[in-house]
């Protein structure tokens, strides 16, 4: 019986090997893709939590001084417009608008 099983399964590998391997090529790259797009997603959202971060920090310092450096405003406008671009929203925008009514001092 064991014979006859064996031959069977080389037979059935035989005439559908095209197909067993095109199916497991396909698993195999679903499972690269699935893998690929957490990374990406990892990656969007720690690169939008850092540009979050910087802005907020920037927030705090040019608040202090009551005044903005003209690379500072720079910098803070490229930022949002990237975090913008990554899906942020919400509270940044409220300390960038305020950021950009400060007055424009370069030491």
């Amino acid at each position: 019986k064991k014979i006859k099983v064996d031959f069977i399964l080389a037979e059935f590998i035989a005439r559908y090997w095209v197909e067993l391997l095109f199916s497991g090529s396909v698993s195999i790259l679903m499972a690269c893709i699935k893998c690929l797009h957490l990374q990406y997603k990892s990656l969007k959202l720690g690169v939008q939590a850092i540009l979050r971060d910087r802005i907020i920090t920037s927030y705090y310092h040019y608040k202090e001084r009551n005044s903005i450096t003209l690379h500072g405003l720079e910098n803070i406008n490229r930022m949002y417009e990237q975090y913008k671009n990554l899906g942020g929203n919400g509270t940044v925008t409220i300390l960038v608008d305020f950021l950009r009514t400060l007055e424009v001092v370069d030491d």
